[in-house]
């Protein structure tokens, strides 16, 4: 058995193991058929063994085959930190910072972030992806993220808690003038209830809005939830807000806090790799702070 001649057929041998086919693996490597076939030939070729069985059913893994899945994905991590790494390195010159977090917590933190920013640190430029996806930080899809989500698990990621986030129920200033403001469940009655489409089940937040926001009681269900804030705050009724987020606007009234643990951990983000990185750093603190600056006008 002779040693690989080239590392890249690795991805096409994990990626036929992945799924099974080599049509699959031309998908998702975005290489033809073709292609995938007679790169698993010469890898086979080149190790002097039979990776695959080829059957009519698919690809299947023979004994040396998935006796090299695990070094092979392990070169896999590698070469894809070392590219990481090369990406990093490349963008010190520019001082670029790629920073991911969800549309609601976009809106809050971006302004003063880039305001601050050109003010402390003008070098440093923003490359900002708004999703609820969770990006790859170990694949360098990100610098730093600020995450509406649990501890982060995935190897090499460290981080800090910033919050725990108590979703509570909210009415605007102006609802609250017109019809009152609830300050517990019996008083909801009567009250127009704007609801959440709670398909995750399991968390104790929806699990209380299923008992006390019957069906035939909502005037409105949306099923986003920057969707959910913005009827609330725009005065249609009484919904769920975070406490977080509401903290210090005045067109917002807490009616009252339900007995549930909190709905979300808020987390700031980034690979091991990059936290002594000055350019991060100065992104983190920033942000640590803004948040700091938010949690002290809660009520």
């Amino acid at each position: 058995m002779t040693q690989p001649t080239n590392v890249d057929d690795l991805r096409f041998l994990l990626s036929v193991a992945e799924t099974g086919s080599t049509l699959s693996a031309s998908r998702v490597l975005k290489v033809s058929q073709s292609t995938v076939s007679r790169r698993i030939a010469a890898l086979e070729a080149d190790l002097g063994v039979q990776l695959f069985d080829k059957r009519r059913t698919g690809y299947v893994l023979t004994a040396a085959g998935t006796a090299l899945i695990a070094p092979a994905d392990a070169v896999r991590q590698a070469v894809d930190a070392f590219s990481s790494a090369v990406s990093s390195l490349s963008r010190e010159t520019s001082e670029a910072v790629r920073f991911t977090t969800n549309e609601v917590l976009a809106a809050l933190v971006l302004p003063e972030l880039t305001r601050r920013l050109r003010q402390s640190h003008p070098g440093i430029r923003l490359e900002v992806d708004t999703s609820n996806l969770l990006r790859d930080l170990a694949k360098g899809e990100a610098d730093v993220a600020l995450r509406a989500a649990p501890a982060p698990t995935d190897p090499g990621l460290v981080g800090v808690k910033l919050v725990e986030d108590h979703w509570s129920l909210y009415c605007s200033r102006d609802y609250g003038s017109r019809n009152g403001v609830p300050k517990n469940v019996e008083e909801l009655t009567g009250h127009a209830l704007i609801g959440i489409d709670t398909h995750a089940k399991g968390r104790p937040i929806f699990d209380w809005a299923r008992q006390h926001f019957p069906l035939e009681r909502l005037l409105l269900r949306q099923n986003t939830v920057p969707a959910v804030f913005a009827s609330v705050r725009n005065g249609l009724g009484i919904g769920f807000y975070s406490e977080f987020i509401a903290a210090g606007d005045p067109e917002l009234v807490l009616c009252f806090r339900p007995p549930v643990p909190p709905a979300a951990e808020i987390w700031l983000v980034t690979h091991e790799r990059l936290r002594h990185v000055p350019r991060v750093r100065a992104v983190m603190d920033l942000l640590k702070a803004l948040v700091r600056e938010r949690l002290a006008r809660r009520v």
